[in-house]
């Protein structure tokens, strides 16, 4: 049920994002995702200035 209403609510649910930052030291770092939401929150918390949220490919 809880799969269905994230279909209908996210407009592009059956895509693939990545998260990328880079920390304090300099270090890159990618997260992979398969909802937009959870990019989403995931991005909005990360406290550092050089972050990006990207899509990458489509789902089936």
């Amino acid at each position: 049920m809880i799969g269905l209403i994230r279909e209908v609510t996210d407009t592009f649910s059956m895509s693939e994002w990545n998260v990328i930052w880079i920390d304090d030291e300099g270090k890159s770092h990618k997260q992979y995702f398969y909802w937009k939401t959870e990019a989403r929150k995931f991005y909005d918390h990360l406290p550092y200035m050089n972050k990006k949220m990207e899509r990458i490919g489509w789902g089936i």
